[in-house]
C-alpha cells in the first residue's frame, strides 16, 4: 500500500513537471539572422530643462540626470539610471524673453541665445540646456540632437513662437540664410565646449496647426522644409568641423504622413500635393520630386518621425508601421523613431483597461504601452534608434520624470519622482547599447499577449532579449538558442519592470529558463565567454 502511494505520488509529479514543460513558451532566438543596427537610445530636455538646470538644487538635478544618463548600478545591482545614449536639446524661438508672450503654460516658453534687439548673440544664456548636456556628458552620453520647434522670434513673420496661419511656415522669406547662420553657430558654440553634435533637426511636426499659443511651433510646406535644408546644409559646409553633422529631416507627426496625402491636410495647405506636407519619403527621396533632398552633403537617406496615435489597437499599430516600413524599404530610408509619449485621446487605447484614470501617464498601463511602441518600430520598421519626447516635465505631464515644484513655481526648485515610462524605456535603453544589432527572434509576437525582441553585441559576448507581457498572467519560456552559443553562456540576468519593480534585478530563473511577469517588462541579460 505504501509503495503505491508513492507510486501515486511519483506519476502525479511527472505530469505536473510534464504539464509544466508544456506550458513553456519557446523563444527561439538565431543570432545568425540580423536586422537593424542600433545607433541609440534618448530623450528630449523640452520644456522644463532649461528651468531646471538654472533653479534647481545641484543635489535635485544630480539626481534627475543619475535617472537619465547613469550606466553605474547599485550595489545590489540594480541600475542607478537607464544610461541613454543621446539628449535632445530645444533650441528655442527667444519667446521666453518675450514682455509679450502668451503661450501657456509658462514654461513652454523657450529662451535663444539671440539678444532680444536681435543683434548679437548672448553666450551665457540657455545655461540650463548646458547643464544637463554637461550631465550626460558625464555619465557617459555625449551625442545630442539639436532641435527646433519654431525659427528664432526675430526672425518669424509675426514676431512670435507660432504662426498666424496653419498652412505655412512661420519663417519670413528673407531670414532662411539668417535662420541657417544661426543654427550653425550655436552647433559651434557648443562644438567648443566639447559637445559632440552629430544631428541638427531644423522643423518639427510640419503637419501641426501651430498656429495657437499652447507651445512654439511653425507648420511648413515641402518647398519650404527643402529650402530650409539647403540653407542649412550651405552654412554647415562653412568649415570642415561640421563634416560630421547631419541634417535630420522629418521630426512627422505620423508614421502615415510618410506613405499618404491625408484629406484634411489638402483642406489646410490646398490641393497642390507637392507642397501638402504629406508622402514625404517621395517629396525628399526620389531623385523626380522637385524637393529632393539625396544630394545634399549633410543629408543621409535617414527620416525622422513621430509614431502618435497609430495605436489604438495593436493590429493597427502594426499595419501603419508595416506600411510605412514598405515606403522606408522603397527608397533604401533609415528610420529614427525621435520622438513620442502617450497624447490625450478620446479613443481607448487597446491593451489599456477600461477602468484607466485619464491623465494617469505615470502607471504601468501607460508604460506598457509605451513598450509596444517601441517593439513595433524596431520588429515591423526596422527603427534604427528610439527616443522619448519628454525627459521631465511638471507634475509629470507625458514625462520620463515627474517635477514638482515649490509652489507650483519651477523657478524655486522643489523635487523629482521617476515614473514608470523612465523604467520600462531602461529596460531597451540601459542595455541595448549603440552597435548592437537586433537577431531573429521567433515565439513571441503578439502586442495584446507577450511580444518579444533580441539584440546581440558587436563583439557577440553578450545577448540581451526584451519581453513585454501586456497580458494577466504570468508567462513561464523557455530561450532556445544555437548548441554552440548556448554552452558559451556565462552569466544570467533579468530585470524587470512592473507596478512593483522598478528595472529590478530579479531571478526569474537561471540559464534559459526564465518566468515573465504579468503586466510588466523583462529584460534577460545572457553573456558569453569570448
Amino acid at each position: 500500500m505504501k509503495y503505491r502511494k508513492n507510486k501515486s505520488v511519483i506519476t502525479i509529479l511527472a505530469a505536473l513537471l510534464t504539464f509544466t514543460s508544456a506550458a513553456q513558451q519557446k523563444i527561439a532566438i538565431n543570432p545568425d539572422i540580423r536586422h537593424q543596427r542600433m545607433e541609440f537610445f534618448g530623450a528630449a530636455d523640452a520644456w522644463s530643462g532649461n528651468f531646471v538646470g538654472k533653479y534647481w538644487a545641484p543635489e535635485r538635478k544630480a539626481e534627475i540626470a543619475d535617472w537619465l544618463f547613469s550606466q553605474e548600478t547599485d550595489p545590489s545591482g540594480n541600475p542607478v539610471g537607464i544610461g541613454l545614449t543621446i539628449w535632445r536639446v530645444n533650441l528655442g524661438a527667444g519667446t521666453l524673453e518675450q514682455p509679450d508672450a502668451d503661450i501657456y503654460p509658462y514654461q513652454r516658453r523657450a529662451e535663444s541665445y539671440m539678444t532680444v534687439d536681435g543683434k548679437s548673440y548672448d553666450w551665457g544664456k540657455c545655461a540650463g540646456h548646458e547643464y544637463f548636456m554637461q550631465a550626460a556628458k558625464d555619465r557617459g552620453c555625449n551625442q545630442f540632437i539639436l532641435f527646433s520647434n519654431s525659427p528664432l522670434v526675430q526672425y518669424t513673420k509675426n514676431g512670435k513662437g507660432y504662426a498666424p496661419t496653419d498652412n505655412a511656415s512661420n519663417l519670413r522669406e528673407d531670414c532662411y540664410d539668417d535662420y541657417a547662420d544661426y543654427l550653425v553657430d550655436v552647433t559651434e558654440h557648443l562644438m567648443d565646449k566639447g559637445f559632440n553634435i552629430p544631428y541638427i533637426s531644423p522643423i518639427n511636426e510640419p503637419q501641426g496647426d501651430w498656429n495657437t499659443p499652447r507651445q512654439e511651433g511653425s507648420p511648413w510646406r515641402n518647398g519650404e522644409i527643402a529650402r530650409m535644408a539647403r540653407a542649412l546644409d550651405t552654412f554647415l559646409g562653412r568649415s570642415a568641423k561640421f563634416d560630421g553633422v547631419r541634417i535630420f529631416i522629418g521630426e512627422a507627426n505620423r508614421m502615415k504622413m510618410l506613405y499618404t496625402q491625408r484629406p484634411k491636410m489638402f483642406a489646410r495647405f490646398g490641393s497642390d500635393s507637392l507642397e501638402c506636407p504629406g508622402r514625404q519619403l517621395f517629396m525628399f527621396f526620389d531623385k523626380e520630386s522637385p524637393h529632393y533632398l539625396g544630394d545634399l552633403k549633410h543629408i543621409e537617406y535617414e527620416f525622422t518621425a513621430h509614431p502618435y496615435h497609430d495605436h489604438f489597437t495593436s493590429a493597427d499599430l502594426r499595419e501603419v508601421h508595416r506600411l510605412a516600413d514598405e515606403e522606408f524599404k522603397k527608397y533604401g530610408v533609415t528610420y529614427h523613431s525621435s520622438e513620442w509619449c502617450l497624447l490625450p485621446t478620446t479613443k481607448q487605447y487597446g491593451g489599456i483597461t477600461a477602468d484607466w484614470a485619464r491623465g494617469n501617464y505615470a502607471d504601468m498601463q501607460a508604460a506598457l504601452m509605451m513598450a509596444r511602441v517601441i517593439y513595433s518600430d524596431f520588429v515591423d520598421t526596422d527603427a534604427v534608434s528610439w527616443c522619448y519626447w519628454k525627459g521631465m516635465e511638471l507634475n509629470g505631464d507625458h514625462a520620463l520624470v515627474s517635477l514638482h515644484a515649490t509652489d507650483g513655481d519651477i523657478h524655486k526648485g522643489g523635487y523629482a519622482v521617476p515614473n514608470k515610462m523612465l523604467w520600462t524605456l531602461g529596460n531597451f535603453s540601459r542595455f541595448i547599447q549603440s552597435g548592437y544589432v537586433r537577431v531573429a527572434l521567433d515565439g513571441a509576437d503578439d502586442l495584446d499577449t507577450m511580444a518579444a525582441t533580441a539584440f546581440i553585441s558587436p563583439e557577440e559576448d553578450r545577448l540581451v532579449a526584451v519581453f513585454i507581457n501586456s497580458s494577466f498572467e504570468d508567462k513561464p519560456v523557455e530561450l532556445s538558442l544555437p548548441k554552440s552559443l548556448k554552452k558559451k553562456i556565462s552569466s544570467v540576468a533579468s530585470y524587470r519592470t512592473d507596478a512593483r519593480h522598478d528595472l529590478t534585478r530579479s531571478v526569474t530563473g537561471q540559464g534559459c529558463i526564465h518566468t515573465i511577469g504579468a503586466r510588466g517588462v523583462t529584460t534577460i541579460v545572457l553573456d558569453f565567454q569570448k
